[in-house]
């Protein structure tokens, strides 16, 4: 059978399609065992010492998260190809594994098995994104990765809510069937994944060739570009905060808004987020000259941000409904998140011609970018902030959204001076 999976995969509009496929349905997969847990609000479950028990589940599952992405800068960054099939179905195995604990422990290690299931999963995207990396169609095959991140945890959650309403299943057992009801999927996707096409030599010329990253490499890197580079992290903390605490409590803030028995607007409000943003990104593919696109993509990152800010404004003062708000808002926040995985760093690798991948950089940002989300819940719990769902999420968009418009016209700045200098040195070393 593999053999015949083998055959299948390598023609290469068969391949392209495929790996499209399987790459949504891997995450998908993932996503599923990741954010079904938050189709809940666990109001009947104490923790003692005065505890938001959502807040501290969701605390507790991405501090295992953030581990997991400190680990994968090393991790990721030198995994070998043919080690990747094995971890991935390990990583997802183990994660549902602790959902079934979490539906049947005491409350309070109920906590903790949450953490051991965000703890592989923050490594799973970098093993994904490694098969379709270094590729002239690489927006493309990310776009496709990233739909999950709008549309895929709309529909665990919508998954999640319709196993409790209609199947009358509880709110700890829902994780984990939720979960299971994705598996085989999953597992179907790793082994299209494992046997599809690798880059060809014409991808590798247009990109550069993608390498594991040792220490030294990872060291050389940001010693030569850390200022530019940890702008672009900056940019992208901000938006993993924003989008993170969006997908977290998007059940509470239609609850807030009078939609609580209405599982379905979950899915229905990110179906043209998806559409929009994902059609942004995968037209990435058609701009060629990586400089170009590299621009292209920090430009719309300004543009978004000023779409969260304006109409983050207007539904503020009564001008936006609730809906139009999620929509304008949601393209705004994931157009520049998902660029960052389609498009900024992928560019930016080929730009630099360094030996490396783009996993390493992911990592750093992502690790950073979880850590600020998980700083924002413990603060927002620590300082009593007793405003309701909205209200939170409104003051977050506003300050998000100026900070980052800020600091991506510094790495514009700062990067488009870095290629200048690498042009001319090119040009001086030809004319000697």
């Amino acid at each position: 059978m593999l053999k015949k999976v083998n055959k299948f995969t390598n023609g290469k509009k068969t391949s392209t399609m495929l790996i499209i496929i399987a790459v949504f349905l891997c995450y998908t997969g993932m996503y599923a065992i990741r954010k079904s847990f938050l189709a809940g609000q666990y109001v009947d479950l104490s923790l003692g010492f005065g505890l938001n028990a959502k807040i501290t589940l969701v605390i507790s599952q991405v501090l295992g998260y953030m581990v997991s992405k400190f680990i994968g800068i090393k991790v990721i960054s030198e995994m070998k190809k043919e080690k990747r099939a094995i971890w991935l179905v390990c990583f997802i195995t183990f994660s549902l594994a602790m959902l079934g604990l979490f539906a049947i422990v005491p409350p309070k290690l109920k906590v903790l098995a949450l953490f051991f299931n965000g703890l592989p999963l923050g490594m799973v995207f970098g093993i994904v994104f490694s098969y379709i990396e270094g590729r002239k169609n690489t927006e493309l095959l990310a776009a496709a990765l990233s739909a999950t991140f709008i549309f895929s945890t709309g529909l665990v959650k919508t998954a999640g809510l319709l196993l409790m309403r209609d199947f009358n299943v509880s709110e700890y057992n829902m994780p984990f069937l939720t979960g299971l009801l994705f598996f085989p999927l999953f597992l179907l996707s790793v082994i299209v994944l494992n046997y599809s096409k690798a880059p060809s030599e014409s991808d590798i010329k247009e990109r550069s060739e993608r390498q594991p990253m040792y220490k030294k490499e990872r060291k050389d890197f940001l010693r030569k570009n850390w200022i530019g580079y940890f702008g672009l992290v900056a940019i992208y903390v901000l938006l993993t905060i924003v989008r993170d605490f969006r997908d977290n409590f998007i059940v509470e803030f239609w609850a807030d808004q009078g939609y609580s028995g209405t599982p379905k607007i979950i899915t229905l409000t990110e179906i043209p987020v998806a559409i929009t943003v994902l059609l942004i990104a995968a037209a990435g593919t058609l701009v060629r000259k990586n400089k170009l696109a590299y621009n292209i993509g920090m430009s719309l990152t300004i543009l978004g941000s000023a779409m969260v800010l304006i109409s983050t404004v207007l539904f503020n003062n009564h001008l936006m409904s609730p809906v139009y708000w999620m929509i304008i808002s949601g393209i705004g926040v994931y157009l520049p998140y998902i660029l960052f995985h389609c498009l900024i760093f992928e560019r930016l690798v080929a730009l630099l011609s360094f030996k490396g991948n783009v996993g390493f950089l992911f990592y750093i940002a992502d690790a950073f970018g979880y850590l600020g989300s998980v700083m924002v819940l413990v603060l927002k719990e620590i300082t009593g902030f007793d405003k309701s769902w909205t209200q939170f999420f409104v003051s977050l968009n506003i300050t998000s959204a100026i900070m980052i418009g800020m600091i991506t016209l510094f790495s514009m700045w700062y990067f488009n001076r870095r290629f200048l200098q690498r042009k001319q040195k090119s040009a001086a070393m030809l004319c000697s």
